[in-house]
C-alpha cells in the first residue's frame, strides 16, 4: 500500500496543523512557525519571525521573567502547560495584546532539544469572560485605592446589594443579608432629614435622578461614626423610581480635618476680638481720662468749700460748672470714639431670608463643634428685605451657637434651634425668630445680656449681644431678647422689608 505522506515534508505537514504552532531551540530562538500561528499574530511570512527569540512575541513586561522561566525549563524539559494556569498574552504583529493558552512539548532531535510550543487562544466567549474579569478587577483595585463602596437598591422591592466596603462601613457581617432599610437604620438620627430631602429630589421623575448627600454612619458592632459622601443615580419607569445605583465614601477625615481648621479660625478670631476689645478699652480710657481728673479736682474744690463751714458761692458755682462742662467733654469724646468705631460703608441688598438660611444650615452642619437640630419655619412667600448679607449671616450664627453653647453645657438632649420668619403686623418688616430648648436665662441676667464686657461664658468677652445689636440697628432693625419664657431663650431681629 502506498504511503500517503510520501513526498510530503515536515514543513508541509507542519503548516497543515490546525492548531497554532512553533519550534524553538533551547536558548529560545525561533525555528519555524505554521500558518495558523502567523494568521493569529497578522505576520504574511515565516521569515518575519523566524531568527527572533520566543521573547519578541511577548510583552515587554513580562520578557525578563519569561528568560529565567525557559531556563528553568531547559534544565528540566517536560511535556505541560505554560504559566501554571496564569493568564498569558502574545502579541499581534501590530503590538496588540491577545489572551492565549500554551503548551509545551520537548523534543529530542538527535541530542538536539528542541520545545515546540501549541497556541491555544480562547473563543469569543472566553475573551469576553476574561475581559469581564479583567474589567472587575481593574473596578476592585480602584475602588480599594479610593475607599469606594458600591451599592445597588431595588426601590420596587426594597431590596439593596452592597459590597464589602459598605460592610465593614455600616458593621454588617460577611453573609449578613442587607435590606434597604437595614442601611437607613444605620444613619445618624440627626443627618436623617438631610438624607431624605436629597432622596425625595432625587426620586422626583421630573428632576435628573442625581442623588448626592452627606450624613454619618454609626457601625451597629462598634458604635464608631463614619462622615461618608453618596452619589447616586436614580432610574424611572413609567415616571416611577425603580432602582438607584452609586457609590459610598469614607469622608471621616477630611471632616476631622476641616473641624479642626473651623476650631483654628474660631480661637483667632476670639483672640481678635479679645485684641479689639482691649484696644477699644485703651482708647476709651485714654479719652475719658483728663476729664474724670478734672472733675475729681473740681469735686474736691466744693468739698473743701462746704466743708469750710463758710461756703463761697462763686467758688461753689465755679467747681460745679467745672464737674458739669467736663462731664460733658468725656460723653462728647466717647461718642465721638464709638461713633468711629462703628462707622463702615456697609452694602445694603434686598436678601431672601430663604436661600440665606438654607446656606447657613449646610455650613452648619459640617460643623460639629455642637451638637443640635435646626428646625427652619418659614412662610411659602416670605419677601426680601433689605441688609448687609455678610452682617446677618454674622448676627444669625452669633445668635444659633450662643443657643447651642447653652444647651450643651446644661447637657440638654435633643438639643433643638427653631428659626421663625414672619412679616410684622404693620407689614414694613421682617420679623426673624431664634428659639432654643435650653434651660432659660434669669431676670437678673436678662436685664445684662447687651451690657458692653458682660459675659456669662468663661473665655467669652461680653461684646456678641452687643456688637450684633449695633449690626441689626445699623440696618435700620431692632434686636431684642424675650423672657417671658423661662424654659426657653428667644432672641428677635427685625430689618426692613425691600423696596
Amino acid at each position: 500500500m502506498t504511503n500517503p505522506l510520501e513526498g510530503l515534508d515536515s514543513k508541509t505537514l507542519f503548516d497543515a496543523a490546525a492548531d497554532a504552532m512553533l519550534l524553538a531551540d533551547a536558548e529560545g530562538n525561533i525555528l519555524l512557525t505554521n500558518r495558523a500561528l502567523r494568521k493569529m499574530l497578522g505576520y504574511s511570512d515565516d521569515v518575519d519571525v523566524i531568527g527572533n527569540t520566543v521573547e519578541s512575541l511577548i510583552p515587554e513586561r513580562h520578557r525578563e521573567r519569561h528568560q529565567q522561566h525557559r531556563k528553568h525549563y531547559a534544565a528540566n524539559p517536560t511535556q505541560r502547560a505554560m504559566g501554571n494556569g496564569n493568564n498569558l498574552v502574545v502579541l499581534t504583529s501590530d503590538g496588540r495584546e491577545l489572551p492565549v493558552y500554551i503548551g509545551l512539548s520537548p523534543i529530542n532531535d538527535h541530542g538536539k532539544h528542541l520545545v515546540l510550543a501549541t497556541f491555544h487562544f480562547p473563543d469569543r466567549n472566553q475573551q469576553d469572560k476574561i475581559a469581564l474579569w479583567e474589567s472587575e478587577e481593574r473596578l476592585r483595585l480602584a475602588k480599594s485605592a479610593a475607599g469606594l463602596g458600591v451599592f445597588d437598591f431595588d426601590l420596587i422591592n426594597q431590596t439593596a446589594l452592597c459590597d464589602e466596603r459598605i460592610r465593614e462601613l455600616w458593621g454588617f457581617a460577611e453573609d449578613e443579608p442587607i435590606s434597604y432599610g437595614k442601611l437607613t437604620d444605620g444613619l445618624h438620627p440627626q443627618d436623617l432629614p438631610i438624607r431624605n430631602a436629597a432622596l425625595q429630589q432625587a426620586m422626583n421623575p421630573d428632576g435628573d435622578g442625581e442623588y448626592q448627600v452627606e450624613y454619618r454612619v454609626i457601625n451597629k458592632r462598634n458604635n464608631s461614626e463614619h462622615w461618608v459622601a453618596t452619589t447616586g443615580k436614580v432610574f424611572f419607569s413609567n415616571g416611577n423610581a425603580i432602582r438607584m445605583v452609586g457609590i459610598v465614601r469614607d469622608i471621616s477625615s477630611q471632616k476631622r480635618l476641616e473641624r479642626d481648621l473651623r476650631r483654628q479660625e474660631a480661637e483667632m478670631a476670639n483672640l481678635a476680638k479679645r485684641q479689639l476689645a482691649a484696644q477699644t478699652a485703651a482708647a476709651i480710657a485714654h479719652e475719658i481720662n483728663q476729664p474724670l481728673a478734672a472733675i475729681s479736682a473740681y469735686s474736691e474744690v466744693a468739698l473743701h468749700s462746704i466743708s469750710s463751714g463758710q461756703p463761697d458761692a462763686a467758688q461753689l458755682t465755679h467747681a460745679l460748672q467745672g464737674c458739669f462742662t467736663q462731664a460733658q467733654r468725656a460723653g462728647n469724646s466717647l461718642h465721638e470714639l464709638l461713633a468711629f468705631l462703628q462707622h463702615s460703608n456697609t452694602e445694603v441688598e434686598a436678601i431672601d431670608l430663604s436661600t440665606l438660611l438654607h446656606g447657613l444650615v449646610s455650613s452648619i452642619k459640617n460643623d460639629d463643634l455642637y451638637d443640635f437640630d435646626l428646625v427652619l419655619e418659614l412662610p411659602d412667600k416670605l419677601p426680601s428685605f433689605s441688609g448687609n448679607f455678610t452682617q446677618i449671616r454674622k448676627v444669625l450664627l452669633n445668635l444659633l451657637y450662643n443657643a447651642a453653647e447653652a444647651m450643651h453645657d446644661a447637657e440638654i438632649s435633643p438639643a433643638v434651634i427653631t428659626v421663625r420668619a414672619e412679616l410684622t403686623a404693620d407689614g414694613k418688616n421682617i420679623q426673624v425668630s431664634v428659639r432654643d430648648s435650653g434651660p432659660g436665662i434669669s431676670s437678673a441676667i436678662a436685664q445684662r445680656l447687651f451690657e458692653p464686657f458682660f459675659t456669662t461664658k468663661p473665655n467669652g468677652i461680653g461684646m456678641g449681644l452687643k456688637v450684633s445689636r449695633a449690626m441689626i440697628e445699623s440696618m435700620g432693625g431692632n434686636l431684642w431678647m424675650d423672657n417671658a419664657e423661662q424654659h426657653f431663650t428667644t432672641f428677635h431681629f427685625t430689618l426692613p422689608r425691600a423696596k
